[in-house]
């Protein structure tokens, strides 16, 4: 990226970040990022969200397995509002219904930070079609959202939804992760090593 749109795109963060009420101030740290699962080598740097249609699949926010005070340990966060799982090789088992498109199903759980409006893609990779689903019955999609929901029962609380990703062969699957007008690529190890 010439270094040019590297400034602009520092510059509209800043800006958002700020209009957000999310930039430093004197009221304390952001604890977004804080916990026992950081961000690691499996995500690229943050930049501004593209502009992307509405993803064909919503997760119901009734099809939740829980919540906790935070992501698991293993778990990568993402944008200070997701956690997936990318630390290890994920186990692909055959899929079963005839409802998915993939015969393979990698079942990695999804945690998102109460509230938080997140919407989640799969690239596509040559040779190995790909999709993503959580919750409890949902099928799968290329992009899906999950809605802001809220469990209410403790602040700061982290979302737990089923689900996972489902491919035609193992391999390295690249997820665009977009929350809060940001957006960066997280690399997920699907029946293989990324």
């Amino acid at each position: 990226m010439p270094e040019s749109r590297l400034r602009v795109a520092a510059v509209l963060t800043c800006l958002l970040l700020t209009a957000t009420g999310c930039g430093s101030d004197d009221d304390g740290p952001d604890d977004r990022a804080d916990g026992p699962a950081r961000a690691d080598r499996a995500q690229e740097p943050t930049e501004v969200a593209d502009v992307r249609p509405e993803p064909s699949l919503t997760i119901n926010c009734l099809h939740t397995i829980g919540e906790r005070p935070e992501p698991t340990s293993g778990s990568t966060v993402v944008l200070g509002d997701v956690a997936l799982e990318t630390g290890r090789r994920l186990q692909t088992t055959k899929s079963t219904g005839t409802e998915y498109l993939h015969p393979l199903f990698a079942k990695s759980g999804l945690m998102v930070r109460d509230g938080a409006v997140v919407d989640i893609e799969v690239l596509p990779a040559p040779g190995n079609g790909a999709s993503i689903g959580w919750g409890n019955g949902q099928s799968s999609a290329v992009a899906v959202r999950i809605p802001g929901c809220t469990t209410g029962s403790t602040a700061n609380a982290w979302t737990a939804f089923p689900g996972g990703y489902h491919v035609d062969r193992p391999g390295c699957l690249t997820l665009v992760v977009r929350s809060r007008g940001l957006q960066t690529k997280v690399r997920v190890p699907v029946g293989a090593d990324c």
